[in-house]
């Protein structure tokens, strides 16, 4: 079996972004999830957007991955809670995820609600009524936890104006 380059030359196929981890794999016979480890090892990653936003919900809430019983983990709440956030973050995303974040933030303005996670119910994912100190969230934060750095809380956030493309009819 051949072995991956050298750091330094890996660093440079990544930031040229010349191959896929695919591409890589077959290039130097070793699978996929070897070539995107040794990034990860090497602290580079391919979508910094949407490994933060995952890290953000983590660290908010023990979402359940269980194969065997509920898993709450990619609902489609979940999902476009975290491409809105990515949006907000400047990442880009498909036509579709886009308008599905959409639908989630008319529905959450039209209802004056919020997201909230109960791992004991059976969806996991609630819409709950908007709180004062809920502020601009479009999340129930959970009280006496320190917020995210600032671009993260503006994520999280309701946006300010049709401007920015949510279509308020839910």
């Amino acid at each position: 079996m051949t072995k991956l380059p050298s750091d330094a030359e890996l660093a440079k196929i990544f930031h040229l972004g010349v191959a896929s981890d695919a591409a890589l794999a077959k290039q130097y016979k070793v699978s996929p999830q070897a070539v995107n480890k040794r990034f990860v090892k090497m602290g580079l990653r391919k979508k910094p957007f949407a490994v933060r936003v995952n890290e953000l919900v983590k660290s908010i809430w023990d979402v359940q991955t269980s194969r065997s019983g509920p898993s709450h983990h990619n609902a489609y709440v979940v999902k476009n809670l975290k491409v809105y956030m990515r949006v907000r973050l400047g990442d880009t995303v498909s036509e579709t995820q886009r308008r599905e974040a959409d639908w989630l933030i008319g529905r959450l303005l039209r209802d004056d609600t919020v997201i909230d996670y109960d791992p004991t119910t059976e969806d996991g994912w609630l819409y709950v009524p908007r709180q004062p100190s809920d502020e601009r969230r479009i999340i129930r934060w959970p009280a006496g936890r320190e917020l995210p750095e600032v671009d993260l809380q503006r994520a999280m956030e309701l946006p300010s104006t049709d401007v920015e493309g949510i279509d308020n009819k839910g």
